[in-house]
């Protein structure tokens, strides 16, 4: 008698199979059919409301000077026509030995996906190298006293300088993106808010993507010549500076 196993179906067992098989194929087609009938129930666009971060930026808060500085270079050609900006460099007067630090906004136009996107793209595309990469919290920088959330990015290149040096250069960036009411650093999260609000409140939404950055020097910067040994800060200290200027600015700012 033959014990062996069998791969072959006879076709009682095949023509059983036949029913399961179909009812698997029509729930499929079913699920299918209902989500692409969502789409349907997406509201159409309107009139987008505006982000909740203000301009323009202003010029002086206490002892913090700005000044406004023009957007150029490639930024302008790869962004949708109806992206807006708004940047400045700012100086503390109270601490005149502290670099700058630079405050930029894109507000995007109707074209979403053409005028604000991850900036780490943009970043390693520039020659720039992740060192440091974390999710922070500024204390009390939102307009009902809550922490503001903001990513973190530590990046350096190198760069040769005019006598033929090759110098390490490092920068500090926060950045976060403010829709009409939310406020969130998560590029992926920013998006299902965006849908959210599309799907549940009926209504297409300005966002803002704001970055605070600024360069951090050491020693070797000194010896370069590049810099005053009063100009060196460590980088807790520019991740502090960093921080304690978004608390001034943003309740001027943030709606």
């Amino acid at each position: 008698m033959n014990t062996e196993p069998s791969n072959s179906c006879t076709p009682e067992l095949q023509h059983s199979r036949t029913p399961a098989v179909v009812r698997r194929l029509y729930i499929l087609a079913c699920l299918l059919a209902l989500g692409f009938s969502m789409i349907w129930l997406l509201p159409k666009s309107g009139e987008m409301k505006p982000s909740r971060l203000k301009r323009p930026l202003p010029m002086q808060f206490g002892s913090i000077w700005g000044k406004s500085t023009e957007v150029t270079g490639e930024e302008l050609k790869i962004l949708a026509k109806d992206t807006e900006f708004e940047r400045a460099q700012y100086m503390n007067r109270d601490f005149p030995t502290r670099p700058p630090v630079e405050a930029s906004v894109v507000f995007s136009g109707k074209d979403l996906n053409n005028s604000i996107h991850r900036p780490e793209r943009c970043l390693r595309s520039q020659g720039w190298n992740f060192t440091k990469e974390r999710k922070v919290m500024v204390k009390g920088a939102m307009p009902d006293g809550a922490d503001m959330p903001f990513r973190e990015i530590v990046c350096a290149k190198p760069v040769q300088l005019k006598n033929g040096e090759v110098v390490e250069v490092m920068r500090v960036q926060y950045y976060t993106f403010f829709g009409h009411t939310a406020v969130t650093e998560d590029h992926y999260g920013r998006t299902l808010q965006d849908m959210k609000d599309r799907l549940f409140k009926g209504y297409d939404q300005q966002w803002a993507y704001a970055t605070f950055s600024m360069p951090v020097y050491n020693q070797s910067h000194v010896d370069l010549g590049m810099v005053h040994p009063s100009n060196v800060y460590t980088l807790e200290e520019s991740e502090a500076i960093l921080a304690e200027f978004i608390q001034k600015l943003a309740p001027l700012v943030v709606e």
